[in-house]
């Protein structure tokens, strides 16, 4: 749990101050991956091979319109008012980062809330 809340909420050295993590991680080898994207369109994939390993990070594609999309689906969400969840065997979250602020939802893979998934579906596409 403290791995899972320090890679999506890390220090501003790690990543963007600004930014919209999603990841599933956990299990039997405790690695896990997601994406991470910031304001200015940086779109990076996160991955974990197992428990204790270093976060690699791959830049893919800037993608500049989907940040402020997702941003906005989140706000639709009111993803700041969500209540924080529970970690399970396999622990899937959305954190953002702004302004200083942070909050971070987490659900058992499979079970995401429903209010979340237009965002995380527009997450997904950007690994694609």
């Amino acid at each position: 749990m403290a791995m899972m809340l320090a890679l999506l909420l890390g220090g501003a050295d790690e990543a963007p101050t600004d930014a919209i993590t999603s990841y599933c991680g956990g299990g039997v080898t405790g690695g896990g991956g997601g994406l991470r994207i910031a304001p200015d369109g940086a779109v990076v994939r996160l991955r974990r091979p197992h428990a204790g390993a270093p976060l690699e990070e791959t830049r893919l594609e800037d993608r500049a319109e989907a940040y402020a999309r997702i941003a906005a689906l989140l706000d639709t969400a009111r993803f700041e008012r969500m209540p924080r969840g529970e970690p399970s065997n396999m622990t899937c979250s959305l954190a953002r980062r702004r302004g200083g602020q942070s909050h971070l939802v987490m659900w058992g893979i499979g079970r995401a809330p429903a209010a979340l998934q237009p965002a995380l579906r527009e997450m997904e596409a950007l690994g694609r």
